[in-house]
């Protein structure tokens, strides 16, 4: 394959991916939801830590989770998929974390507005609704792209 042609592909697959990004309302709010909940994660270290240890505990290997970059709307279907991913791992430490008793909370700290925000972002994470939006976008982009070739 031929430099040219890759990039046409590559191109292409962007196409795509924004296309069917913009065409979708509704998979627009859960999109805004998903990237909101990936900078949360991303800003604390603590939180990674531990959704690093979960992973290693259930798989032996870890996966970080991914910004999207604003520009490139491939991004932002890697990143969803990462995010799926990581669904399970993100789950197990929400859970984890909802046993202890208050003191020993290691996601719902800081002062009232991180609580808040904590709580929202936990809302997001366990919102069967929002996982059933990303994994049926980051499906249909998948087979959009291959009837694409």
């Amino acid at each position: 394959m031929s430099p040219v042609s890759s990039f046409n592909n590559a191109t292409q697959i962007n196409l795509v991916v924004g296309d069917y990004f913009k065409s979708q309302q509704q998979s627009l709010e859960h999109m805004d939801s998903a990237t909101n909940l990936i900078a949360w994660l991303r800003s604390k270290t603590l939180l990674l830590a531990i959704l690093q240890k979960a992973q290693m505990d259930a798989t032996g290997s870890a996966k970080a989770v991914i910004r999207a970059v604003i520009t490139r709307w491939t991004s932002h279907y890697m990143a969803i998929k990462r995010l799926l991913e990581l669904k399970p791992s993100l789950m197990s430490v929400v859970y984890a974390d909802e046993a202890r008793s208050t003191p020993d909370k290691l996601i719902v700290i800081g002062d009232a507005k991180a609580k808040r925000k904590a709580h929202a972002m936990i809302g997001i994470i366990k919102n069967p609704l929002f996982w059933y939006s990303l994994a049926r976008s980051v499906f249909t982009v998948l087979v959009s792209c291959v009837q694409g070739f």
